[in-house]
């Protein structure tokens, strides 16, 4: 990977879960939980390190708590090696390595059109800075959306659904799974 900008990964895995009913980030996929598949899949993409956001013993854990993926962007930016960070959520078991690298790879911070998450965010003082103020503030500003717009964020073109179909519920983590073993029949 000569000549490519070396960058971090950032998995927020530390969502409570409520409307799944169970851990998100150890559903198994196979024999593997995965959130040990998203960290292969961040490493295979080309980041250098990943960190894991998740209020468990282990892993960085939100300072700020309670406050969503904004809760957990504070906690695991400082922890990052490099400034360039690719921002995973856990919940998109379709997110392909491909898809990652396009992020990493633009320039300055980026997302996919229409979908706030997974996105490349350049890490500095300023980031840092409006993060604790809006998570600090009782009026703050907690999407990631508001984020990506204050960091003049680039909407790349959208990829495939089910590359960022997210699996929030049983009904949609059960969806995804049978439209993949469609898609992989179809091959």
């Amino acid at each position: 990977m000569s000549g490519e900008i070396p960058f971090s990964g950032l998995l927020l895995a530390g969502g409570r879960s409520r409307r799944m009913g169970t851990d998100k980030a150890l559903l198994p996929v196979g024999e593997t939980p995965l959130l040990d598949i998203m960290v292969d899949k961040m490493y295979r993409a080309g980041c250098d390190d990943v960190v894991v956001s998740r209020n468990e013993s282990g892993y960085t854990q939100d300072i700020i708590t309670d406050k969503g993926p904004l809760s957990g962007l504070h906690a695991g930016l400082p922890e990052c090696q490099h400034s360039r960070v690719l921002v995973v959520p856990v919940d998109m078991p379709g997110l392909t390595v491909e898809a990652m690298r396009t992020l990493a790879s633009a320039s300055g911070s980026a997302y996919f059109e229409d979908c706030a998450l997974p996105c490349a965010l350049k890490r500095t003082t300023d980031l840092k800075d409006y993060i604790e103020h809006q998570l600090r503030s009782d009026n703050g500003r907690l999407s990631v959306y508001a984020l990506l717009k204050y960091t003049r964020a680039t909407a790349l073109p959208r990829v495939d659904e089910r590359t960022l179909y997210n699996t929030n519920t049983p009904e949609q983590w059960s969806t995804f799974w049978r439209s993949e073993e469609t898609y992989h029949e179809g091959k």
